[in-house]
């Protein structure tokens, strides 16, 4: 799975946008890197923005549950920081597991079923 439930855009191209927010960057300055419209960009990240805390957690169970030794991410800077990390560690957790390397965002699609920016999601708990 590549894409996000009813988004035109693909999962790294958004991730792309998620990671650049954790970084710091603002929405137009996003828009401008990834060439989308500040208004598609401003919606992502705002509908990201509502659930940075269920990400984290959610993508935090499933690390835990993928890895006999998790390395768990330390604290990034913010929350949104934090949830990104989470993604990510997420994404190791599964490589290391079935020595399989996939995109980090295309887990984020797949624990979510595609619904990450969906309203539909309220950040299934899953594992643990």
């Amino acid at each position: 799975m590549l894409l996000l439930v009813r988004r035109a855009d693909t999962a790294a191209v958004i991730g792309a946008a998620l990671a650049a927010r954790a970084a710091g960057a603002g929405h137009r300055r996003i828009a401008v890197l990834l060439r989308r419209p500040p208004a598609t960009v401003r919606g992502w990240l705002r509908r990201f923005a509502v659930r940075v805390e269920a990400v984290r957690v959610v993508f935090t169970r499933w690390c835990r549950a993928l890895a006999p030794d998790p390395v768990l991410p330390g604290p990034a800077g913010s929350a949104w920081a934090d949830a990104v990390a989470a993604v990510g560690a997420a994404a190791a957790a599964f490589t290391a597991r079935f020595s399989v390397e996939v995109p980090v965002w295309q887990v984020a699609v797949t624990v979510s079923a595609g619904q990450l920016l969906s309203p539909a999601w309220h950040g299934w708990v899953g594992p643990g």
